[in-house]
């Protein structure tokens, strides 16, 4: 999954909600997206975790 793009659809679709609820909800959403794309990110490719562990 590409939590970016899905943290960008959270942003725009609390930018278009007009109750404050939804628009809390929306950024929760989209920070929580933003965090899986760092840790993702921070995660070794498995080639390297391979070679580390033997």
């Amino acid at each position: 999954m590409d939590y970016l793009i899905e943290a960008k659809k959270f942003v725009e679709r609390a930018h278009e909600a007009a109750h404050p609820e939804v628009i809390k909800q929306h950024l929760k959403m989209a920070e929580w997206h933003l965090a899986q794309a760092i840790e993702e990110q921070n995660e070794p490719p498995p080639s390297e975790v391979s070679r580390k562990s033997n």
